[in-house]
């Protein structure tokens, strides 16, 4: 009997493992490809847990493995999840590498289902540190967790910046930057307000001298826009 429960063991690990399905994201990285594992597509949607082994492009070796309580993407028409190993599109991956801390280095966020503002997607962001080891970055996850989608990267400011918006009329951007004392610093936000009227009142601010400068301005709805 002890051996019956064993065998049953084995063979329901067997078939889970076998049940995942299984991708390749080969195009977001200079440095890294990685293979995905994810609980469930269908559809043309995959969604799910999932484990994520990232490793080294001209090597091969395996550097760090994630997991994701859900990491949610889409397929193209063309895309049968059920052939196994299909090779993800750039823009297609849940994953997204680059260099957010300016530090030199290629880090990598990790879709994690859509807790986002207006369920818009949300991520876990690791740095890369020592050793070419990954850490957790709480603020940075959550830069990317509670707001609208994955934050921008502007590589000539050396800034990061989050959407936030509410309802129709309202919509901020904030600036973020890495201070070598302090970590991560607001440098600056512009908030965009038109819910009354037909103006639209444009908020700016910017940390100069470690202070934050402040200056309000108003404009014609149609004539601010039309200039977008």
């Amino acid at each position: 009997m002890k051996k019956l429960l064993i065998i049953c063991a084995a063979l329901f690990v067997s078939f889970n493992t076998f049940a995942q399905f299984k991708f390749l994201s080969n195009n977001t990285s200079n440095e890294y490809n990685a293979k995905l594992f994810v609980a469930d597509c269908n559809d043309g949607h995959c969604e799910g847990k999932a484990t994520v082994i990232l490793y080294d492009k001209i090597s091969g070796d395996d550097i760090q493995t994630f997991h994701s309580a859900d990491l949610d993407f889409n397929l193209t028409a063309k895309q049968d999840a059920r052939i196994g190993w299909i090779d993800l599109g750039k823009y297609q991956s849940p994953l997204i590498l680059g260099d957010f801390n300016f530090d030199g280095f290629e880090d990598v966020a990790i879709r994690n289902g859509n807790n986002g503002a207006y369920a818009s997607p949300s991520y876990d962001v690791y740095l890369a540190g020592k050793d070419r080891k990954f850490i957790l970055d709480k603020n940075l996850t959550k830069l990317a967790g509670e707001n609208l989608g994955m934050f921008g990267i502007d590589r000539k400011k050396k800034e990061i910046s989050t959407e936030q918006k509410s309802g129709c009329c309202y919509h901020q951007t904030t600036s973020y930057a890495f201070d070598a004392k302090k970590g991560l610093i607001e440098v600056g936000s512009v908030i965009e307000d038109s819910s009354i009227g037909d103006d639209v009142t444009v908020i700016t601010q910017r940390l100069i001298g470690g202070k934050m400068q402040k200056n309000v301005k108003k404009f014609k709805a149609k004539d601010y826009y039309a200039e977008q």
